[in-house]
């Protein structure tokens, strides 16, 4: 934003002053988007202003707003000036500022008449937002503010959006009048939270407060912790120009002189923590926050350590307390939300109502009572009621088509104001019973498997059990060595898998719930037979390890001679897995705790691990340690091989992993392209590999 068209009548040497106050014009928005910070949910995002006049609500700033001193509210002495007739026009948000005549603000209006000031900031309250999830080519998430309330400008020191010059002909900029002006960068600001404002840094102390009685939003435009300029999303901290103009000249370092600095000193950090204290009375209450304050101050703590601390409060007692404060906005579920989640619950009882419960699918039967003697095309006409439309006098094919948004001439018939939700509530319905159809299908290979998630594509390297040197005494006064890492590691990479359903509008016509009840079932099940299928193949699949030598290998003391299980052959997988030593010789003493064999030796694996089983001769008696073992019987394995493994809490064998936050199936959905439909697409990222033999024995069988 800029700072433009200033004029000033100095009046002559003797005279009172009458001219009329300086007046400017400013642009106060373009809408560039910033990178922001979101503390509730642990993540960055860009922030993007919509600036169209249905987006910007104008009534404070057309009445005329405050033009504070670098976004500081403590006293009337921080207010500057008033800003008023603000216009939006292509994107962009100008208003008229005038600076107060008062005595303590002539520098400020000075440094604007010498373009010394010539940047300003929008301080505002966002009333609706649209978070939209990240794309795999960005991974940022994008946050709308579809309306918002500016409610002050501040000129700042510091810029975050360098893209919102206004531009004529030949690069030059004109104001209405056609003459050639300027324009600046501007720095966009959002809502500080209490927490923000607790960890705000020393060099300001009078960053207003949120939740104030007099305009709980309007305390905007402060720093928010951890950001940069680097980033572009820093802020100026706000200073006490008062306390700057009347800093008197440092006395000189006597006894008198260093006791007054130090009660000075003393008197500084007390009020720095009753007001980081106050600025969280919000969410703690008045009466707790001063006594958090009373707390701090009399323990002797500094500035940075009270602050931690009052973080700390703010943080236990929100997670205790749902209740909202003023710059705690959350998003409530509004009437179309509500109303896709019933006929989605409705759907679901519909297409499966008895694996609701097995599932676990949360269900709102009560909601859904409504909805249960609709059809599909009833609920497309909902739909299309819902966006404003009637779909009385059109075909089957034409409501069909209007509520999946796939024909503009049928939606046209309807009258409809808006998209229809109804394709975002067939992709909800399929997306809830696809996911709890893939969390209840059965894998075997969890037992004996340990679990890892990746953060990316790339190789991952997973060390082998006990690959580090070993400790080295430490004599009295020595020093401490350095633990050294073998170079011997396993390495492996996510890879990703996936489909498209498809959804058409001849199924809402036939009324055809498959792709909401058989559909999201098979989908499942094929994902949890392709991770049993890579989990398994990296155990029987005998893969090569790091050491150019096979999983099971007489070299790794994991293969034995083929022999059909019993009482001795299970003691002899025992003993053989107590033998194994890390990789530099430590002594492991790992116990097998699983089973794991196919169909056709699952009735011998039961039967000697199974403590009710009565032997025909004393010899013949189960050990007590065989039937600790956990049986594990899966198709895969074939034959009568057999293995033997300890608990992945000891030691890895096979390691399976998920990316990052997609730990298991997931779906995005569109409006169909090839189809006339919505195509969903699921996708599965996995990977599996096998990481130690040192836990692991094998039996061919006989």
């Amino acid at each position: 934003m800029a700072v433009r068209n200033f004029t000033r009548a100095d009046p002559a040497d003797g005279e009172t002053s009458t001219a009329p106050a300086a007046r400017f014009e400013i642009v106060f928005t373009t809408g560039a988007a910033v990178r922001r910070y979101d503390w509730q949910n642990g993540r960055y995002y860009m922030e993007q202003l919509e600036v169209t006049p249905e987006a910007v609500n104008l009534d404070r700033m057309q009445r005329g707003v405050s033009f504070l001193n670098a976004h500081s509210a403590w006293s009337l002495e921080d207010i500057i000036g008033v800003v008023d007739q603000p216009e939006i026009s292509n994107g962009i948000g100008t208003a008229q500022a005038q600076l107060s005549r008062r005595e303590s603000v002539r520098g400020i209006v000075q440094d604007l008449e010498d373009r010394v000031i010539r940047h300003v900031s929008v301080g505002y309250a966002r009333d609706a937002i649209e978070m939209v999830e990240p794309s795999e080519a960005t991974g940022m998430w994008i946050y709308r503010v579809k309306r918002w309330t500016p409610m002050e400008v501040s000129p700042v020191p510091i810029q975050a959006d360098m893209d919102c010059e206004i531009r004529s002909e030949g690069g030059r900029l004109l104001d209405r009048e056609g003459r050639e002006i300027r324009a600046y960068p501007c720095l966009i600001t959002v809502a500080e939270t209490p927490q923000q404002r607790a960890a705000a840094p020393a060099a300001a102390p009078h960053t207003p407060a949120a939740g104030d009685p007099a305009e709980p939003l309007t305390t905007l435009g402060a720093t928010m912790p951890g950001q940069s300029q680097q980033d572009g999303s820093g802020t100026p901290a706000a200073t006490n120009d008062n306390a700057n103009r009347a800093a008197p000249q440092a006395p000189a370092p006597t006894a008198d002189a260093a006791r007054a600095a130090g009660i000075q000193a003393e008197r500084t950090r007390a009020a720095d923590i009753r007001s980081a204290a106050q600025a969280a009375r919000a969410t703690l209450g008045e009466a707790d926050a001063n006594a958090l304050a009373t707390r701090l101050i009399d323990a002797g703590v500094g500035i940075d350590e009270a602050r931690a601390q009052i973080l700390t409060a703010l943080s236990e007692r929100s997670n205790g307390n749902a209740s909202r404060g003023a710059a705690n906005l959350r998003t409530e579920r509004d009437e179309v939300d509500t109303l896709r989640q019933r006929m989605s619950d409705a759907l679901v009882l519909r297409a499966a109502p008895d694996e609701t419960k097995r599932r676990g699918i949360t269900i709102d039967a009560e909601g859904a009572r409504n909805f249960r003697g609709m059809d599909l095309l009833d609920m497309a006409r909902r739909c299309i009621a819902a966006a404003g439309g009637n779909a009385d006098g059109m075909s089957r094919r034409e409501i069909a088509l209007a509520a999946m948004n796939l024909d503009q001439d049928a939606m046209r018939s309807a009258g409809m104001h808006g998209t229809s939700d109804f394709t975002n509530l067939m992709a909800s319905t399929v997306n809830r019973s696809l996911r709890a159809a893939y969390e209840a299908a059965p894998r075997t290979f969890t037992a004996w498997a340990s679990q890892s998630t990746n953060k990316d594509f790339r190789e991952k390297a997973v060390l082998q059990l006990s690959g580090m040197s070993q400790f080295k005494k430490v004599n009295e006064g020595a020093e401490y060595k350095y633990l050294s890492f073998s170079d011997s590691s396993e390495k492996y990479s996510l890879s990703k898998y996936g489909g498209i359903i498809a959804i058409t509008w001849e199924s809402i016509i036939n009324d055809d719930l498959s792709g909401f009840a058989r559909i999201p079932t098979m989908i499942s099940e094929e994902a949890t037979a392709l991770e049993g299928d890579l989990v398994y193949a990296a155990l029987i699949g005998n893969p090569t390890m790091s050491d150019t030598v096979g999983l099971f290998d007489a070299q790794h003391g994991n293969l034995l001679a083929g022999a059909a299980i019993t009482d001795v052959t299970l003691g002899l997988a025992r003993a053989a897995m107590r033998k194994q030593t890390g990789a530099n010789g430590r002594v492991l003493n790992l116990a097998p705790d699983i089973l794991i064999v196919g169909p056709d030796n699952e009735a011998a694996a039961l039967k000697y691990t199974s403590s009710n089983f009565v032997a025909a001769k004393g010899v013949d008696i189960n050990p007590a340690f065989n039937t600790s073992l956990s049986v594990v019987v899966d198709n895969r394995v074939t034959g009568n091989q057999w293995y033997l493994a300890a608990t992945p809490a000891r030691v890895d064998t096979v390691e399976y992993s998920y990316l990052e936050g997609e730990s298991g199936l997931f779906t995005t959905r569109r409006e169909g392209f090839e189809v006339d439909g919505v195509e969903i697409k699921a996708r599965h990222v996995f990977a599996a590999k096998a990481i130690d033999w040192r836990g692991v024995q094998k039996n061919p069988g006989n």
